[in-house]
Formats: structure tokens, C-alpha cells, sequence
């Protein structure tokens, strides 16, 4: 009886350890996919010939296509998008 016990002690910290180690890992993944632009921002995108199309950062942290300046011609545009 009192191996088992000790099995399952054994067993219970080794559980524990394991979820442990991986919470940092769990954490890094949602800060890693958490954002990718600043609400607000703008860059360009789809440049040909002079003409690149416009994309605002929404609030969710993702570009959409401007909708109140869709497009901009050659020395105007910001940035191109990442």
C-alpha cells in the first residue's frame, strides 16, 4: 500500500512539473499571434505602376482596405505592410 502511495506522489509532482514547463510556452504562442499592427496605422500595399491601394489597422490588430483613402499615388503612400 505504501508503494502505490509513493507511486502516485511521484506521479502527482510530475503531472505538476509538466504543466508547469509548458505554461510559459502557452503564454509566448498567445503574445506571439496577439497583434500584428497598431489601431490606426497605415501602409500601403499592391503597388503598380505609382498606385498602391491603402490598409488601415483595425481593432482586432489587422489590415483592412481603407475605405476613406483606398488609394495613393508614388512619394504620398506611407510604408509598405509588413
Amino acid at each position: 500500500m505504501k508503494s502505490i502511495a509513493k507511486l502516485m506522489l511521484v506521479g502527482t509532482f510530475a503531472l505538476a512539473t509538466i504543466a508547469i514547463s509548458a505554461a510559459p510556452s502557452e503564454a509566448a504562442k498567445r503574445h506571439r499571434h496577439a497583434k500584428s499592427c497598431e489601431l490606426g496605422s497605415h501602409c500601403s500595399a499592391s503597388c503598380a505602376n505609382g498606385n498602391c491601394t491603402m490598409k488601415v489597422c483595425g481593432t482586432d490588430g489587422k489590415w483592412y482596405d481603407a475605405f476613406l483613402t483606398p488609394v495613393c499615388l508614388g512619394s504620398t503612400c506611407p510604408k509598405a505592410c509588413r
